[in-house]
């Protein structure tokens, strides 16, 4: 089944009654909570060089280009369970260009879970069940899917991503912060050494000579 353009909104106990599946792809750009975890191109190292600027500005260009491409691709499967429960079962697949937590840079993260929630009309309904569903509150017989879709992916990412350290590729890309950095720290304590010998230097001249004064009494002489 080819992949359809997927509606703002729907109906979900229709959709439940009805048997209905959904499987289409929403842009990542699309899901604005998302975003603050994604990578945008910036580098903690950008003040060494002008080529490190260029690199980080080819990469932020990049980075942004693949945001605005990449698809999350969803399939949704509408009906009941055994006990009669609304029900949703699905699938959300995608490749998130995000930041690593150890190096800050870009780290390609593929990303695909399964999902099984359960619609419910109140809270109350929603502490009675003992099934083991993830529930989703449904307000008006309105469900956003792009809501509910971002709220999923948000649940089911790992808590710490970064860079496979196994991976040779990964680990040769994956420098930590202090090491990005450790040029530009060189080059001040650098300035900041020339710059205490400069004052040492000028202290130097600016202190008398102790034999000048004998030299006046002599001129006196």
């Amino acid at each position: 089944m080819k992949h359809q353009r997927l509606p703002v909104e729907v109906d979900p106990f229709r959709l439940v009654e009805q048997g209905r599946m959904l499987q289409g792809k929403l842009a990542v750009k699309d899901f604005p909570r998302l975003q603050d975890l994604l990578f945008h191109g910036e580098n903690t190292a950008d003040e060494i060089s002008t080529e490190i600027n260029l690199e980080a500005s080819n990469a932020e260009t990049a980075g942004l280009a693949e945001h605005d491409e990449a698809q999350v691709l969803v399939k949704l499967e509408f009906g009941r369970n055994e006990s009669g429960l609304a029900v949703v079962n699905g699938v959300i697949k995608c490749e998130l260009n995000m930041s690593c937590q150890r190096c800050l840079n870009a780290v390609k993260t593929p990303f695909e879970s399964a999902l099984s929630v359960a619609f419910v009309h109140s809270d109350t309904q929603a502490e009675t069940l003992q099934e083991g569903y993830d529930t989703w509150l449904v307000e008006d017989d309105r469900l956003f899917l792009r809501d509910f879709i971002e709220d999923e992916i948000l649940l089911a990412l790992p808590a710490m991503i970064a860079h496979d350290l196994d991976d040779r590729k990964q680990r040769e890309q994956c420098k930590p912060p202090q090491f990005q950095g450790e040029l530009l720290n060189d080059e001040k304590s650098a300035k900041q050494d020339r710059e205490k010998g400069k004052g040492k230097e000028q202290d130097a001249q600016q202190k008398e000579n102790p034999f000048d004064v004998l030299k006046d009494l002599k001129l006196d002489n």
